[in-house]
């Protein structure tokens, strides 16, 4: 399965195929002209291959090396939009072992790294409900493939595949999602968003969210924006396992697709 897993991430996220970002343990991210982290992939560097290869995807599944996609191409084209809804600093969680369901204040970030900490049941169930509302909105409404992936940190990523366009168009169909839902409104610029309902217990107050492609063109830049391909490891947390959602799991949960070469083939999330 590993190799036909490797062929779909290539097909399904990555538009910019000559040049590659690795993340650091410390987070930190660089381009591959820096090309001394092929080395544990058993190349010299001299003989290190510009871009992607399937090695490189290789090592990024069995977590070798973490790897980042630039999203447009040369030509500012695009091939995915991408809601990185992450957990916030500040925030409340309702206890959910609790008959009276009590509200709590806490620290969601940081509250989520604690594997035993009570708070955790409450942020998988949003979790996965904001999962649920975006990819419903991606597959039913824009009738587009779609995916949505644990982040392995502090999160989810959705994904909408849109397949080869101008990252302009990429960045409109983003929007139209996010208008679908109705629930999100800017809160920095044109690439960060907050759910509009302050009442803790049905709102999403705990997350923000942060749409991909940030550019409509590279305009005159060498890159652009990246993000972490899925699968592999986060650096910032590599004890946390990275996943592609079940979303056909019970809600509450959290757990990796039991087929993710078919999820990504098909398109379709809510196909067992």
């Amino acid at each position: 399965m590993a190799d036909e897993l490797e062929v779909q991430v290539a097909k399904r996220f990555i538009q910019r195929r000559d040049v590659k970002a690795i993340q650091f343990d410390n987070g930190s991210w660089s381009p591959d002209s820096f090309i001394s982290h092929n080395r544990p992939l058993g190349l010299r560097p001299e003989y290190a291959p510009p871009g992607f290869k399937m090695q490189h995807l290789r090592a990024h599944i069995a977590g070798l090396q973490t790897y980042g996609h630039y999203l447009l191409d040369a030509d500012s084209v695009c091939r995915l939009f991408a809601f990185d809804i992450d957990l916030e600093g500040e925030g409340y969680w309702v206890d959910m072992t609790s008959p009276t369901f009590p509200l709590h204040t806490g620290h969601p970030r940081d509250d989520w790294l604690k594997r035993s900490h009570p708070s955790r049941p409450w942020y998988k169930l949003q979790m996965r409900q904001l999962a649920h509302k975006f990819l419903s909105v991606i597959s039913h409404d824009l009738n587009l493939a779609c995916a949505a992936a644990y982040s392995g940190a502090k999160g989810i990523h959705v994904y909408g595949f849109t397949g080869p366009m101008p990252a302009k168009e990429v960045r409109e169909m983003a929007n139209l999602a996010i208008e679908a839902v109705g629930e999100f409104a800017p809160s920095r610029g044109s690439n960060f968003f907050k759910h509009t309902d302050p009442d803790p217990t049905v709102g999403y107050g705990n997350f923000s969210i942060e749409v991909f492609p940030k550019q409509e063109s590279l305009d005159g830049k060498d890159l652009g924006n990246l993000m972490r391909l899925p699968l592999g490891k986060n650096r910032k947390n590599p004890r946390d396992d990275t996943f592609f959602l079940d979303v056909n799991a019970p809600l509450a949960i959290l757990t990796p697709h039991k087929n993710p070469v078919r999820a990504l083939e098909l398109g379709d999330p809510f196909r067992d």
